[in-house]
């Protein structure tokens, strides 16, 4: 084998002379001095004789480190002669006076000590408030990627898996959890009464980013699933603080019902007595899959059917799938190594949706995911800064980083083409071939394509590797001379529009679906152009029902068809809603482009004025969203027809649904009267304002009828928009604010209240709304999310934030130096809302002195999504302002 070249990046991995096979960890964490101390027995295989011991530690005091080995009839015990640490490669290296032998056994008994730090990473402190109003902590675990090292020293890397033994000592009014089921739970003395020693089973192989524990006051309800295709009932639970564990309840029914369905489609019987969910306070990420023991951010597990939004019932139960996929997918069968992340998340995401679809029909949640999660992977992907599904990872530093948009909607994107391609069953047996051969172990992409191709006769991997492992998507251009024929042309698709020869070397798969009134042709395009002849003279449309990874640019005398089609009754052609979510999407990103005109999708907007599907509106919603946003720097007159358009086709929508909810409503028109009252209201249609206003006094005078909780957040975001002047929206911004602290109310409610405050057009309250984010009793560090995104999304607020952001930049890093997916989200939205150039040459000069390497990625894609949006008004404006001057009076 060739070594590689000094250019050639090197996984930082650790040395092969030993591997652990079994842990036995003992760990006791005080809640109020935040220091746990720890031992882990860890059996080792001897592989290369060693007189040293590498392996993963950070913030941990390692006080002792024995090596008891056996050889033959011989034992010997041993204590390490030196420890050191490599802080920056978070290792630590135990030497020992005496060589062990290859091919032999030993227990490395190490004792140890950290602390329950408060950056939502490793073994970590979250806190609460009680009854009394007094703050408590509980500590609970986030390994994913590379922090189980921060709670006991350990060989930290996926394909390192072993069995745990587990021992918590805490506290005996207090719950503790791990991810197996308790064998026992005895007093504890060693350090006073009430104290208790919970012992839990043995797990099965496993990575350690999905050990986890918990240790706090929690309450719990329970359910079993029915056994049917796990051989037995599995004992589900939703832990919660005390007084809201019944808001779980949503989240055990799906739980029960997902269980059972993934054991079925994947022809293995969910491998743990029990799985528990539980809600914490403090939480980085959405949820994490630990094998049996699911972390959740309280607003992605707790749902209340009376007072929680509708928005927040659907991506309940999709988180909850998700995180249950990868009980088989992730846990069962894990990545080899991080470049194959997307095996996780991209699988997690199709089969997650594949599970809420099962579950509730009626929620139509693959046009759903044609509606928002493609255009997250679409719209990320036409980036130059963007990267391939498989990403090379060699400094787990880098990992962060890749848990985005393609690692996820790509991945899941690109899995449901193929599905869709080569038949969902057909697929599925060959997932139920890859998890079977490679359960309890570690698997790549190859793998997974090996058994795809035995299963369906057909090599996958041939067509999906330009999928995965190049980076970007193509433009498809149709040309049409002849009726009965049309010829299509790929190139790679960017936003920028200025595509360059070399960066179109990618001759991509992709199958056509070519929609016509008869039937749909499965055609696939496997060269830059081809020709397609039609069996007559017809229109047709690619891309049918929207199941490939592409965009489609037509001629403009066949988006005029399109249009014509979409006037009819039932929508001719496009009566498939995916197919006219599909043909916006694509309109409304090549007028980012270029490669259509804004005019064009400003056109083929006004067609939809008779739609009534929610996911269509929601599809122009977007686009119109996006181009009034990026449009805030032009002229008034402009931007107010551009609102009136939008006004125009919302307001009637939002009349003839009305502000009340009947029981006979199903969600999609729930859902369909939310955004149809926000867009008319935002678009300044009066009688939706003064309803809103209305509306909103008479809840916060104590009516809370008046308000229905599906509506609260439209509401709070049109009646500060359209405050008559400072001291009014003042009033209200204040009324909002104290909505964000009621307790009472569910915790997707106050966040509900608090990104709404970011709308403010007020200076004062700007400031206000930003001091507020760096006060940790006003907004829990992992909600300032919220506040980051809020602000990007508001005009009026991003100069300010922009200061804000570079005057404080040295104390917001160090405030999320630890949760470096936060701060990445705050350089995102500080800078990708801006479309003047000066300004973002402004904004790449200042970080041009700074170390960016933690946030290299979305700071390279929010600065480049910057330039695009600039360009496109640059190019755009003038024929923006020629479209408003053809419609003058009609959208007034």
């Amino acid at each position: 084998m060739c070594k590689p070249s000094a250019q050639t990046p090197v996984r930082q991995v650790l040395p092969t002379n030993v591997k652990p096979v079994h842990y036995d960890l003992s760990l006791k964490p005080n809640l109020k001095t935040f220091v746990f101390h720890g031992r882990v027995k860890v059996d080792l295989e001897i592989k290369e004789d060693s007189t040293t011991i590498v392996l993963n530690t950070h913030d941990i005091k390692i006080h002792s480190a024995t090596l008891a080995s056996s050889h033959l009839k011989t034992e010997s015990t041993q204590t390490a002669t030196e420890i050191t640490y490599d802080e920056k490669r978070d290792l630590a290296t135990l030497t020992f006076q005496e060589s062990v032998k290859a091919n032999t056994t030993a227990v490395l008994d190490i004792v140890f000590e950290g602390v329950l730090n408060d950056q939502m990473a490793g073994f970590y402190r979250s806190s609460y408030k009680d009854d009394n109003g007094e703050v408590q902590y509980l500590a609970t675990t986030q390994f994913e990627a590379t922090d189980a090292r921060r709670a006991f020293p350990c060989w930290d890397e996926p394909s390192l898996k072993a069995t745990f033994d587990v021992t918590l000592i805490v506290p005996d009014h207090l719950t503790a959890l791990s991810n197996m089921n308790v064998l026992s739970e005895k007093p504890y003395h060693e350090v006073g009464k009430g104290t208790e020693e919970v012992k839990y089973a043995t797990t099965p192989l496993m990575s350690t980013y999905l050990l986890a524990f918990v240790v706090g006051p929690f309450e719990y309800i329970e359910a079993f699933t029915s056994g049917e295709h796990n051989g037995q009932p599995i004992r589900s639970r939703v832990y919660a603080l005390p007084g809201s564990v019944e808001q779980g309840r949503h989240a055990l029914n799906v739980c029960v019902l997902a269980l059972e369905y993934f054991a079925k489609v994947f022809g293995e019987a969910y491998p743990l007595p029990k799985v528990d969910m539980v809600a914490i306070p403090d939480f980085e990420a959405g949820a994490m899959e630990n094998w049996g023991l699911i972390t959740y951010r309280t607003v992605a597990l707790l749902y209340d059917e009376k007072s929680s939004s509708i928005v927040f019932k659907k991506s309940t139960a999709y988180t909850v799938c998700h995180e249950l996929a990868h009980q088989w997918f992730g846990n069962l069968v894990t990545m080899e190594w991080w470049d194959h992340l997307w095996l996780n998340e991209g699988f997690a995401t199709w089969v997650g949706w594949l599970a809420v679809d099962n579950i509730f029909p009626d929620w139509d949640v693959w046009t759903s995911f044609v509606n928002e999660d493609m255009p997250r992977a679409l719209n990320l992907d036409a980036l130059r800064s963007s990267h391939p599904i498989e990403v090379a990872v060699n400094d787990p530093a880098e990992i962060h980083q890749i848990f985005d948009a393609i690692s996820y909607y790509k991945g899941a994107s690109v899995i449901r083409m193929l599905s869709s391609w080569l038949g969902v069953e057909t697929f599925l047996a060959g997932v139920r071939r890859y998890l079977h051969r490679h359960k309890l172990s570690n698997a790549s992409t190859n793998d997974l394509w090996t058994a795809l191709s035995e299963e369906a006769g057909v090599d996958v991997s041939n067509f999906m590797t330009l999928w995965t492992k190049r980076v970007g998507y193509p433009v498809l251009k149709v040309h049409q001379d002849d009726p009965s024929s049309f010829q299509v042309t790929q190139t790679r698709y960017l936003s920028t529009g200025d595509l360059k020869e070399e960066e179109d070397e990618t001759v991509w798969w992709a199958p056509l679906g070519v929609l016509t009134p008869e039937k749909i042709e499965s055609w696939t395009l496997t060269e830059k152009t081809q020709n397609f002849d039609l069996t007559s003279e017809t229109l047709f449309k690619l891309n049918a029902n929207q199941t490939a990874v592409y965009r489609v640019n037509y001629p403009i005398d066949i988006i005029r068809k399109f249009a014509d089609e979409i006037k009819k009754e039932n929508s001719g052609l496009l009566h498939n809603t995916s197919d006219r979510v599909g043909l916006l999407a694509d309109s409304g990103n090549l007028c980012v482009s270029g490669e259509q005109t804004t005019a064009a999708f400003l056109e083929l907007a006004e067609a939809f004025e008779n739609e009534t599907d929610y996911f269509v509106w929601s599809q122009l919603s977007t686009h119109l969203g996006n181009i009034l946003s990026t449009w805030y720097g032009q002229p008034p007159a402009i931007r107010d027809a551009i609102k009136g358009l939008r006004r125009s086709l919302f307001a009637p929508v939002a009349h003839r649904l009305g502000w009340e909810f009947a029981a006979t409503d199903d969600y999609l028109t729930n859902i369909l009267r939310v955004l149809a009252i926000s867009n008319a209201g935002l678009s300044k249609d009066a009688a939706t304002i003064d309803e809103a206003k209305r509306r909103f006094w008479l809840c916060a005078g104590g009516d809370t009828e008046a308000l229905h909780p599906n509506l609260r957040g439209p509401v709070y975001n049109i009646v500060l928009r359209a405050a008559k002047d400072e001291e009014e929206e003042i009033r209200l911004w204040d009324e909002i604010h104290k909505i964000y602290h009621d307790q009472t109310i569910p915790t997707d409610q106050r966040l509900i209240a608090l990104s709404a405050l970011g709308g403010a057009k007020s200076p004062t309250l700007i400031d206000r709304y930003l001091q507020m984010s760096l006060d940790e009793n006003e907004v829990r560090g992992q909600d300032s999310i919220y506040v980051f995104r809020s602000l990007s999304t508001n005009p009026e607020a991003r100069d300010l934030f922009w200061d804000f952001f570079s005057q404080n930049y040295d104390m917001l890093h160090a405030k999320f130096a630890k949760s470096l997916s936060l701060f990445g989200s705050a350089v995102r939205s500080s800078v990708s809302g801006f479309t003047c150039l000066d300004k973002i040459a402004e904004i790449e000069a200042f970080f041009a002195e700074k170390d960016t390497r933690e946030y290299a990625r979305p700071l390279q894609q929010a600065i480049e999504g910057a330039k695009v949006n600039g360009k496109w008004v640059q190019r755009d404006h003038e024929s923006v302002a020629a479209w408003v001057e053809k419609n003058s009076g009609r959208f007034a």
